[in-house]
């Protein structure tokens, strides 16, 4: 649909008529001196100037009428106005915190029948977490014997996945920040409304490493308002290859299920524990279940602005026939 945005100005159609009728009365006053000035030789001088003093040619009155008309419809900004598109976005803003200490080089996954190490094995499966992210905000720290925000919160995934692909074991120190890890989570998830900000803590060890405590931790994610799910890293069985290929047999955990159980219910978030790769899968489903929110939507409607069209189409009969004028 068409609208126009000062419409007012249309007021303005009827001036160059008002004008015409108040100059030719102005005009018709004056006519009676028309003839008191005579040149009997105007003929004769009309032909060796070869002007056409008597029929100078001007431009047709329909055609200042449209001229005008087309710059009063510019004048009024003509605007054409689409169909309402509503556009959804989600508003879960989602800081991925990820143990890349050395404990996580342990083959003790397997997808497809292939061994993979506790890194390769959640970094698979979290990009297709980050893949059906559309519209979310999403961040990523890792941790070892320090932690870093390895990427802001932003709803490019593709970009993130990149990034995740690109981390290595031991990349950050080869012990467990936890405590700073959970730390620079939250400072990371405070960029974002209050009502969204989740971290998703993964972690195959205890923290045994970093300068803020635990408690410490877990009373500045309570105060941000910051919900925290915890999953333990790790199979009750280890891969080993001997001369028969690879075999499973049963090892210690070192991971403090405790302390992760303990941040997650403090927070108001969930613990679970990811033994085979499918329950990791299961558990991604489960928190996009458990954190499901109402999209929040925006109509926007498309807008076009039309008045140079009109513009454009007043000055160019405007010129071609100023151009015809002058050749005549």
């Amino acid at each position: 649909m068409y609208q126009f945005v000062w419409p007012i100005v249309f007021i303005l159609l009827p001036l160059p008529l008002i004008l015409r009728q108040l100059l030719g009365a102005s005009n018709s006053s004056s006519q009676n001196f028309s003839g008191a000035l005579k040149v009997p030789f105007f003929a004769r001088i009309q032909k060796l100037s070869h002007a056409e003093i008597s029929t100078k040619r001007t431009m047709s009155p329909l055609l200042w009428m449209l001229v005008w008309i087309l710059f009063v419809v510019a004048a009024a900004r003509p605007v054409w106005i689409g169909n309402p598109i509503i556009l959804e976005k989600e508003a879960r803003n989602i800081v991925l915190t990820l143990d890349v200490s050395g404990s996580m080089e342990e083959q003790d996954y397997d997808i497809k029948g292939h061994s993979l190490t506790r890194l390769d094995m959640v970094k698979q499966l979290a990009n297709d977490f980050i893949e059906k992210r559309k519209g979310d905000n999403l961040g990523l720290v890792i941790f070892g014997s320090e932690a870093y925000t390895y990427a802001p919160l932003s709803p490019d995934t593709q970009t993130l996945k990149g990034l995740m692909d690109e981390i290595g074991i031991g990349i950050a120190g080869s012990q467990t920040a936890m405590g700073d890890a959970l730390a620079l989570a939250v400072q990371t998830a405070t960029t974002v409304p209050e009502k969204a900000r989740i971290v998703i803590l993964m972690s195959d060890g205890y923290a045994n490493m970093g300068a803020i405590q635990m408690d410490e931790a877990i009373k500045i994610a309570q105060k941000a308002g910051v919900k925290v799910y915890t999953i333990g890293i790790g199979s009750d069985h280890a891969a080993i290859q001997d001369l028969l290929g690879f075999v499973q047999i049963n090892t210690p955990m070192a991971l403090d299920e405790e302390t992760m159980t303990r941040i997650a219910k403090e927070t108001g978030g969930q613990y679970f524990r990811a033994r085979t790769s499918s329950d990791l899968v299961k558990i991604y489903q489960l928190i996009d279940d458990l954190e499901t929110t109402k999209a929040e939507e925006t109509t926007v409607r498309p807008r076009k602005e039309m008045a140079y069209y009109f513009l454009i189409m007043g000055l160019g009969i405007w010129l071609i026939a100023f151009g015809a004028r002058r050749r005549a």
